[in-house]
């Protein structure tokens, strides 16, 4: 009894410094928040992030899986799907297996889920080693695999080149998207739809332009 309580506390423990370091790495980002300042904001004491995680890579890594992982496992889903028809995928099938996870999140969880691709936008760009722990590699490996069905007379080095663009265009914008309400203010939860569904249109046009 003893240890499965402490087993629940641990646990505890551990979800709030997750919260904590996502509301700082969002607002702050991820190189400029200490680990200090996550104990800070978590109320725990000093060593509680070494205790729990081990590092503060480790932290990255467990914040990116928060809510991210059902992302990363909705996009591996989608990726099967389209892996085991004969015929090709679109290029819209192909960007949509991408990007419908991301709506999905912030439909389900709005603050967290826009605080997560707020963080998944700096950890792109800076290639920090957590990626490699949560899987999200073999993922894009994947989907890359679909932009080359859907796009057979392009290149493969300039689908490589040009799909990350792709990506990244996609992740850029959605973070933004809270701030594109009037007055700077949250968008509801239908002009959120709309603006994904216009975002998606825009980034299928801008694949098929560079890869089609």
């Amino acid at each position: 009894m003893a240890s499965s309580a402490a087993n629940r506390q641990g646990d505890a423990t551990r979800q709030q410094l997750i919260k904590a370091a996502e509301r700082l790495f969002a607002t702050q980002g991820v190189d400029a928040v200490s680990v200090r300042a996550v104990n800070a904001a978590a109320g725990q004491g000093p060593a509680s992030v070494h205790y729990h995680f081990g590092s503060k890579e480790n932290l990255v890594a467990a914040v990116l899986l928060g809510v991210g992982a059902a992302v990363r496992d909705e996009i591996a889903a989608n990726c099967e799907a389209l892996a085991e028809r004969r015929e090709a995928p679109t290029p819209a099938e192909v960007v949509r297996a991408l990007t419908d996870p991301y709506l999905a999140l912030l439909l389900r969880h709005r603050v967290r889920g826009m605080r997560w691709v707020q963080i998944v936008v700096q950890i792109s760009r800076d290639g920090r080693p957590a990626i490699e722990s949560t899987g999200q590699d073999a993922v894009a490996a994947s989907l890359r695999e679909q932009v080359g069905r859907a796009f057979p007379d392009c290149d493969a080095e300039r689908i490589d080149l040009r799909w990350p663009l792709v990506v990244m265009g996609f992740l850029q914008m959605l973070s933004h998207a809270d701030g594109l309400g009037g007055r700077g203010a949250r968008l509801g939860r239908d002009e959120l739809v709309e603006f994904y569904e216009d975002l998606v249109t825009f980034v299928i046009g801008g694949a098929e332009r560079m890869l089609g």
